[in-house]
């Protein structure tokens, strides 16, 4: 797979066969994989339920190993496909969030969002918050890229401009990986889980 980012458990990225998304889920310390790290891992034996909030998941017996990266460049044959379609809602419905009740696994809960003027985030009381604006709707959603996470911490400011979070990342924002989070009292979020390069 190509990771697009990492978090507590496991990693989000795009399956290198199908095409498609895919949420790999491991047992054990979670590596530090970068965007565009391509990483290889065996599925798992063990039959686990569908996660309806979550259907691209898939259980490795372990976690993935590193097997080379592509630079944007080359990634973009994988990510230009899977861009959010325009005039449709980020994740097929309106607003933050949605009950989990009403989730029935047959829409993605992975999207990439193409930016065309960049983000900014600000610390808000318990955590950070990616902005931006896409098809002239603004958006204020809750920012969990690990990685990033580490280094804003480490800076220490209160909000970053788009400029302030290339010169923070090394790279130019053009992208961001929209998720779907998993259940919290009964409601699933949209979250930003990476702020991809271009």
């Amino acid at each position: 797979m190509l990771v697009l980012a990492a978090d507590t458990g496991g990693c989000l990225g795009v399956d290198l066969e199908s095409g498609a998304f895919v949420r790999a889920r491991y047992s054990g310390e979670s590596p530090q994989f970068a965007p565009f790290d391509i990483v290889s891992g065996q599925i798992a034996d063990a039959n686990h339920p569908i996660d309806a909030s979550r259907p691209e998941t898939v259980y490795l017996d372990r976690a993935p190993e590193p097997v080379g990266s592509l630079p944007p460049r080359r990634a973009e044959r994988y990510l230009e496909p899977l861009q959010h379609p325009r005039r449709r809602s980020l994740l097929g419905f309106a607003g933050s969030m949605v009950p989990y009740w009403t989730l029935t696994g047959d829409r993605p809960s992975l999207t990439l969002v193409d930016l065309p003027a960049g983000a900014q985030v600000r610390r808000e009381a318990h955590h950070y918050e990616c902005r931006f604006v896409w098809q002239s709707v603004r958006y204020h959603l809750p920012l969990v890229d690990r990685r990033l996470l580490d280094r804003l911490d480490g800076v220490g400011w209160p909000r970053y401009s788009s400029r302030d979070l290339e010169s923070v990342l090394g790279h130019r924002v053009r992208r961001l990986l929209v998720a779907l989070s998993p259940p919290h009292d009964g409601y699933c979020y949209k979250v930003v889980a990476a702020l991809l390069p271009g």
